[in-house]
């Protein structure tokens, strides 16, 4: 499968906590890379859906901001596969 990455087409916005934002990313690669044994990152097969959700929520995201953010479906699939529910 060929993954085609997206073209910044907006300007960049300067994020109001830049140094908590750049800790919380750090943060959430540290976990994935502890996951992985330390193997590399880009050779790891993992659910878009749920990393996104899991990012949303590590950044404090309210359950409001994450459907916004997320979609409702998207935010309601991952909601009810974290709580051990079939989607």
């Amino acid at each position: 499968m060929d993954v085609q990455f997206a073209v910044r087409e907006t300007p960049t916005i300067a994020l109001l906590d830049r140094a908590l934002a750049l800790e919380t990313l750090s943060a959430f690669r540290q976990e994935w890379e502890a996951v992985t044994e330390r193997g590399s990152l880009i050779d790891i097969s993992a659910s878009v859906g749920l990393m996104l959700f899991d990012l949303t929520t590590r950044l404090g995201l309210t359950p409001q901001e994450q459907a916004q953010v997320l979609g409702d479906q998207l935010f309601f699939d991952a909601l009810r596969k974290v709580n051990g529910n079939s989607i």
